[in-house]
């Protein structure tokens, strides 16, 4: 169990024998600028939302300004920012401020924050260093962590994007003080998650707590999913081969949030796609129904929607499940657990095909 009364340094795997460092802990924000300043950068570049510089903005400028010249670029919070037309917005700005090689961009927010300013470093000048300090849940344990930089396009998630590592992910976790309850129900989601890929246990623990988490349950639950994502990344550093595990209800959940167009926070709309996509695996026979009606309980315990949006129809999901982006083949593609651990596999491989008869019924039955 990682102790979060001061800083520590884990490490992940970006491939190539090559590691980056996580700094995690506490009311760790005074040592932003000691890590920020390993990187000699001539100046750096924030990039963040209306929503989070409210907060968090000063206090960062003030931690950075003490090490390089330093600019805010601020957009409109929300999904319905993270676009092209946002990037090229923001990249403009960040060039005519007289970027080069040797400046940095520090994503400051949750992730369509940290999303965004990782595809422009990618871009800009063929990739220049950035960095992240995620001020969400979802952001701290999952969508900074690793190597997916993207926006939205029209009817898909993530469907412009790029591989591109952070020098350093910076996690306080006195961040998450400052959220609303939603948001940190939002996070969940992904712990979840990742207790029913990897962790039994962690899973059973999460289930005990809620619906009453104290601040010292919600800090261990996210410094442990951390760890158990780190896990995989040592596995698959480009999280290709290990995209179940970590897409677990996102290809219904995607959909969902795509369609909603921001309104769905992420983990919300993922907790609708893992309840539904274990009840197309029990609906297929893979997965016990048993386990299924766990996995929505879980959720409703926590406060988390389990339900799809009745204003949402089956037709737009299916037409929107055809831009998602990891399909394969013309046939709906899905990552479907059998039990904890252990997905249903074809031919060997775990990406299944599921008839659109059957996913009509099941969706039907989610409102």
């Amino acid at each position: 169990m990682i102790d979060t009364s001061s800083m520590n340094t884990l490490q992940y795997d970006i491939g190539g024998g090559r590691f980056r460092p996580i700094y995690i802990g506490r009311n760790i924000l005074d040592r932003l600028g000691e890590c920020a300043g390993t990187l000699n950068a001539d100046r750096f570049f924030i990039v963040t939302d209306d929503t989070v510089a409210k907060v968090f903005l000063e206090p960062v400028l003030a931690q950075l300004e003490r090490i390089a010249p330093t600019k805010a670029f601020i957009f409109p919070a929300g999904e319905q920012s993270k676009t092209l037309s946002t990037l090229e917005s923001l990249g403009a700005e960040i060039l005519d401020a007289r970027a080069t090689k040797s400046s940095v961009i520090v994503c400051l927010g949750g992730g369509v924050v940290g999303n965004l300013g990782g595809l422009l470093a990618a871009l800009l000048f063929r990739g220049i260093r950035f960095f992240h300090v995620p001020t969400t849940m979802v952001a701290q344990i999952d969508s900074s962590i690793g190597q997916k930089q993207a926006v939205n396009y029209k009817k898909g998630k993530n469907l412009f994007g790029q591989y591109y590592p952070p020098e350093f992910v910076f996690i306080d976790f006195a961040f998450l003080r400052d959220l609303p309850v939603r948001q940190i129900r939002a996070g969940l989601a992904e712990s979840v998650k990742h207790g029913l890929c990897q962790e039994e246990s962690f899973f059973e623990f999460i289930g005990s707590r809620s619906p009453d988490f104290s601040w010292e349950d919600i800090e261990y639950i996210s410094a442990h999913t951390i760890e158990l994502k780190l896990e995989l990344l040592k596995i698959d550093p480009y999280e290709g081969k290990l995209d179940p595990q970590l897409e677990l209800g996102h290809t219904i959940g995607h959909a969902l949030e795509i369609r909603k167009n921001g309104q769905l926070l992420h983990g919300e709309a993922i907790a609708i796609g893992m309840t539904v996509e274990a009840k197309i695996s029990a609906a297929l026979g893979f997965m016990d129904p048993v386990l299924a009606q766990r996995i929505e309980n879980i959720f409703r315990k926590i406060g988390l929607p389990t339900r799809i949006p009745p204003e949402i129809s089956i037709e737009e999901i299916l037409e929107t499940l055809t831009f998602d982006n990891k399909r394969r083949t013309a046939i709906n593609d899905f990552f479907l657990l059998a039990q904890f651990c252990d997905f249903h596999k074809e031919n060997g491989k775990i990406a299944c095909k599921v008839p659109e008869l059957v996913l009509r019924q099941v969706l039907e039955s989610a409102y």
